[in-house]
Formats: structure tokens, sequence, C-alpha cells
């Protein structure tokens, strides 16, 4: 055998690695959404922190519940043949505009990011684009900072699409890792004043009976609780104005189904303040890879000189800073009580995708209108998100 010199072999050229190009599909039939819920549990294990809100528990009791009515589409990105991102929509027909798309989740979730790993976030951005192409429109309400200034930005500008890409509203959350004990953190960012004034309430509290604040995350726990949640819900100031979540015998069996589901993967937590055994407040928060969202929260009014809601919150960022959580994030929407307690701010952003059509013009140009309209008429009252639950009625610690 021939011998081969070192300098020949350097000389020989080398064989790139072969690159897997991704390759977009999107599901539109139940079959194919639930034959892939295997596969989507395993990808949303193995990254680092995705977006709770589209968590399989999330995405399938939305289906199964909520979604009934509404054909599924989702947007999936496979790199060498594996699972590499999901971004699941619906199909949601209005009238006189025609049939649009809306992320799973609208109108119950409160962030939209696609699951997937970096290398599938522009490739799912641009299947989105063509699967607009047959649609009036396509909203997606909420997304981070990150993902709309970092992917869909440079998309929307490359492929030059019409579109109306915002930020939406403030999103507030308390670092929880800056403190090195709750103390440290009251202390920081509450004045002496304030802090004077949270102490009078859990005075007040200790005068109406034997407080007890619980956390619950076992679905047999949170199951126990939920008639006493349903009931508090229907009487607070939310649910006298009918913004409750359990408001609707629809929305009240997707919530339930919900929290049994994200509590059997550990990923839902239900905060109790109860006085005398006696519910005060309740807290419904969903946790990712050592971040916390808090999603819902309702108090008896009962019980509202005592700022019940205020107190269970500062229990939860007690408890969750002890168990060496990240983030306690407020999620959507501009609320006093909400600077006050946080220690940074975010937005969140939205984006409306209008097919390069004839009708995509007009619902574009009928869109920036009813906007400039709302502005003109709301002026800084309009800084509210798209999903808006309302202020849960918190009074002054002060």
């Amino acid at each position: 055998m021939q011998a081969v010199s070192p300098i020949a072999e350097l000389a020989t050229p080398a064989v790139p690695p072969q690159i897997e190009e991704p390759e977009i599909l999107v599901l539109a039939s139940r079959k194919e959404v639930f034959d892939l819920e295997a596969e989507y549990a395993e990808l949303y294990a193995s990254l680092p922190d995705p977006n709770v809100y589209f968590s399989p528990e999330f995405v399938y009791s939305w289906l199964v519940s909520l979604g009934r009515p509404h054909e599924p589409r989702f947007i999936t990105c496979r790199i060498g043949g594996r699972l590499a991102g999901v971004w699941p929509f619906f199909e949601c027909k209005l009238r006189m505009l025609g049939t649009s798309l809306l992320p799973v989740g609208a109108h119950a979730a409160d962030l939209f990011d696609p699951i997937g790993t970096p290398e599938s976030m522009e490739p799912m951005v641009r299947g989105l684009l063509a699967l607009n192409r047959s649609y009036a429109f396509t909203w997606v309400l909420l997304v981070s900072r990150a993902f709309a200034q970092g992917v869909l930005q440079p998309q929307m500008a490359a492929t030059r699409s019409r579109c109306i890409l915002r930020q939406r509203t403030p999103r507030f959350v308390v670092e929880l890792k800056k403190f090195a004990d709750f103390q440290g953190y009251m202390e920081t960012v509450f004045g002496p004043k304030t802090r004077q004034g949270l102490r009078r309430k859990y005075r007040k509290l200790a005068e109406l009976g034997s407080a007890e604040f619980l956390s619950l995350d076992k679905p047999q726990d949170i199951a126990s609780w939920l008639p006493a949640v349903v009931d508090l819900d229907a009487r607070s100031p939310k649910g006298q104005r009918g913004d409750g979540i359990f408001h609707k015998a629809r929305t009240r069996a997707f919530y339930q189904l919900l929290l049994e589901n994200m509590a059997s993967k550990g990923r839902a937590r239900l905060g109790i303040l109860a006085i005398d055994g006696r519910l005060a407040a309740y807290e419904i928060g969903f946790t990712g890879q050592g971040s916390y969202c808090m999603h819902n929260m309702a108090y008896d009014p009962e019980f509202g000189e005592c700022s019940p809601g205020r107190l269970l919150m500062l229990d939860a960022v007690e408890r969750l800073m002890a168990e060496g959580f990240a983030a306690y994030d407020f999620m959507q929407n501009d609320q006093e009580f909400k600077r006050q307690m946080s220690t940074s701010e975010s937005w969140l952003w939205d984006l409306i995708v209008f097919p390069k059509t004839l009708r995509g013009f007009l619902i574009h140009r009928a869109v920036k209108w009813t906007r400039a309209w709302q502005k003109w008429r709301k002026g800084s009252e309009g800084k509210t998100g798209s999903l808006e639950r309302n202020d849960p009625g918190l009074s002054s610690a002060n």
C-alpha cells in the first residue's frame, strides 16, 4: 500500500459538514395535532426556558375545551427529521372579515412566543407568513420583547410584509435573585411609609381571625379548594363585573381541566389566603424553568380593607425567593401595584400580519384608521393588553 505523506493529507480539502435544512410543515387536522403530543412534550422538556403558556398541558387543555369549535393550524419545524419547533394557531371566523389565524389560547394565555430551538424560530416565522396568504389576517397577540425585536422585526423587514408590529403593554417583573432575602426585597422596593402600612394590614388581618397562607401545587390539593375559588371569583369585584375567569361555564371547565393538567406536571400553583378557614383571596400562577407567571387573582371584598391580594402576592414572592426562583412575572398590563412591587420593566409586543392581497390591504388600512381613532379618543388610557384581566382591586398599602 502506497503511503500518503502528511503534507498530502493536509492538502486534501476537508468535506464540509452537511447542514440540515429546516422543514416547515403545517398540521391542519386534529388527528395530526394529537398525534404530535408526545413528541411535543419531549421537545418542551428539552428546552432551557420555554413559554409556559405553550406547554403541552396548556395547549391540549385548550384544544379539548375552549378550542373544540375551532380548526387547529400548528406550524412545526423539523431539522434532521426531529421536531425542533411548534407554533400552535387556530382558525377564527369573523363576520364580514372572513377567517383569521389566532394563537392557541387567545383570551386565556398571556404569552405567545413559539416553542423551539433558536434555529427553528426564523423558519417558523416564514412558515407563518406563507400560511397567512390564505387568511384575512393573523394576529399574534402578546410576544416577548426579545422575540419581537430579535426575530419578528428582522423577518418582517426582510420579507417586506404588510404588518403592524408594536409595543402593546408593559410587563413588570420582580427579579428575585437580586436580593439576599425577603427582608432585603421589602426594604429596597417599599419605602418606610408603605412598609408601615403593610404591617397595619397584617395586624388587621390577625384581628379578623386565624390567617393561613397556603401554596398548593398538587392536583388533589388544588381540586379541594376549587369550589371555594369559583365561589369567591363570583363574589369578587371582577366577578361582579362579569370579568372573572370562572364566570362562564366554558371558561370554568377550561380552567378546572388546565389546573389539573398543569399541576400534574408541577407547572401550576394555587395561592390561598384563608381566615378561619374562609377563603379571602386566591392567586393562580404557572411555573417555568425558574420563573413564575402570575396569571390571575381575586379577593373577597369583605376583607378588602386588609388588602388580601397584595399580602398574598407578597407571600408568593417570599416563597419563590426561598425556593430559588429567578423571577416573579406580573405579565401583561400597566397597573400601579405592579409598578410598586416590581424591580424591572419590559414590554410585551403584538403582531398583526396581512396578506398581500386587495382584501389584506383594505383590512390593514381599516385597522390602522381604527387604532388611530381609538388612540385619539382614549389618549393615555389605551395602554393595556389585548387580553386584559382587570385590576384585582388591591387597595393601597398606605
